[in-house]
C-alpha cells in the first residue's frame, strides 16, 4: 500500500488497514503524519497567543516578570505544541504496549506499535486543523490574571469558544482511540476486547484528567 492509501484505509477501513500497518511497519511514515499534527499545532498555538491577550496583575516582586511577558509565552506555546507531540505519542504508546503485554500481547514496541500508533493519530490532523481555523475567527480577547487570584484566568475556560474546541477533541480522540484499538489488535494479536482494555484504560484516566481540570476552573 501506498502512504496515501493507508491515510485513506486508516479512515474508511481501519481494521484492515491497520492490520497491514502493523505487519510492515514504515516508522519514517508515522514520524510525517506526528509532525504534521506537531507543525499545525504550534502554528495554532501561536495564533492563540496573538488573539488571547493575557494581562497580569499583582505580580509578586521576587517573581521574574519576563516569565510573563507575551513572547515567552508564545516560545514556550509553540515549543510545547511542537516537542509535546512526539513526546506524548511516544509515552502514550508505551503505556498501552506494557497494557498490551500484561494482557499476553506478543507483539513489538517498535516499530510496530509505534508505527501504528502513528497512524492511529491521523484524526487529530483534523483536530489541529480545527482549532487553528477557530483561532483565526475568533475576536481578540484580553484575560486579566490577578497573581493573587490566579482562577481569575478562567474567564476563557467559560467560553463557548472554549467549549466547542473541547468538544471536538473529545470526539477526535474517541475516533483515534478506536482506530488505535485495531492497531493495538494487529501488531500484539489480542482479541478486540483485550485491545479495547489497553487503549480503554489510559483513555478513561485522560478524560477523567481533563473533567477534573474543568471542574476545578469552574466550568462543570
Amino acid at each position: 500500500m501506498s502512504f496515501t492509501e493507508k491515510i485513506t484505509g486508516t479512515i474508511n477501513n481501519p481494521k484492515d488497514t491497520m492490520n497491514r500497518i502493523a505487519g510492515e511497519p514504515h516508522i519514517e511514515e508515522a514520524v510525517m503524519i506526528v509532525g504534521i499534527i506537531a507543525i499545525i499545532g504550534a502554528v495554532a498555538a501561536y495564533v492563540q497567543s496573538y488573539k488571547i491577550n493575557i494581562v497580569f496583575e499583582n505580580v509578586p516582586s521576587g517573581m521574574d516578570s519576563t516569565l510573563l511577558s507575551g513572547s515567552t509565552a508564545t516560545t514556550i506555546a509553540v515549543l510545547s505544541a511542537l516537542i509535546g507531540t512526539f513526546i506524548m505519542w511516544l509515552i502514550g504508546t508505551g503505556i498501552i504496549h506494557f497494557i498490551s503485554k500484561a494482557l499476553g500481547g506478543e507483539g513489538n514496541f517498535y516499530p510496530n506499535l509505534v508505527t501504528a500508533a502513528g497512524y492511529s493519530m491521523i484524526p487529530q490532523i483534523f483536530g489541529v486543523i480545527i482549532s487553528l481555523a477557530l483561532y483565526l475567527n475568533m475576536n481578540p480577547i484580553t484575560v486579566t490574571v490577578d497573581m493573587t487570584n490566579p482562577r481569575g484566568g478562567n474567564t476563557i475556560m467559560n467560553t463557548p469558544f472554549f467549549l466547542e474546541i473541547q468538544i471536538v477533541g473529545v470526539i477526535l480522540m474517541l475516533w483515534a482511540a478506536t482506530i488505535f484499538v485495531f492497531g493495538v489488535q494487529g501488531v500484539h494479536k489480542l482479541s478486540t476486547g483485550k485491545s479495547a482494555v489497553a487503549v480503554g484504560i489510559p483513555l478513561a484516566f485522560t478524560f477523567l484528567m481533563m473533567l477534573w481540570n474543568l471542574w476545578n476552573i469552574g466550568v462543570i
